[in-house]
């Protein structure tokens, strides 16, 4: 694969596109994406937003009319799933400040992985006190934003009522997953 892969042609065999969990970026129009199956479009989606079922939903939709449909598609079937299966697309995130090989969460987190080992070491530390209250990882939007700002973030989240941190979190992964698909496919 190259650097940058971009995908222009629809396989005509059962072989699926789907290679964000790897260390090479792609990018894809909305055109070339209208024209994959609908089995294409779910193993691509599902793997960029970590749910295959996201992903099932979304391509259900398919062909997209713009961007924007895309993305309010995309909102409104995380909106719809069971809670079990946006926890399962939560749990599939690295936990913030560590590294790891998917591009897109690598991105996402850069300016956070280049704070000072102390910062890091608290919020990892901040994450794991979070992750003991409410049972799953920490998530939010990181794209622009530093080490301390997360810090910020968790300290005041740490103190929500249960119900107001899950709205809040599945807000945040609306926000990833409007980013990534963004980042992915050009209008």
């Amino acid at each position: 694969m190259s650097e940058s892969q971009t995908i222009t042609d629809t396989p005509t065999d059962s072989a699926l596109i789907a290679p964000t969990r790897t260390a090479t970026p792609f990018h894809t129009t909305l055109g070339e994406l209208n024209k994959m199956s609908r089995e294409q479009i779910s193993a691509l989606i599902g793997d960029l937003l970590y749910n295959p079922t996201l992903g099932e939903e979304i391509a259900a939709a398919a062909p997209f009319r713009s961007l924007e449909h895309l993305l309010d598609v995309a909102h409104r079937e995380l909106l719809r799933m069971p809670r079990v299966e946006v926890l399962t697309s939560i749990q599939a995130h690295p936990t913030l400040g560590e590294q790891t090989t998917d591009i897109y969460s690598r991105e996402e987190q850069s300016f956070i992985l280049e704070s000072p080992p102390e910062v890091l070491a608290e919020v990892a530390d901040l994450c794991r006190r979070y992750e003991e209250r409410f049972h799953h990882l920490f998530l939010v939007c990181a794209q622009g934003i530093g080490g301390h700002e997360v810090l910020r973030l968790l300290r005041r989240r740490l103190d929500n009522p249960t119900v107001t941190e899950w709205e809040t979190t599945v807000r945040e992964l609306g926000r990833i997953n409007t980013l990534r698909l963004r980042s992915v496919v050009r209008g």
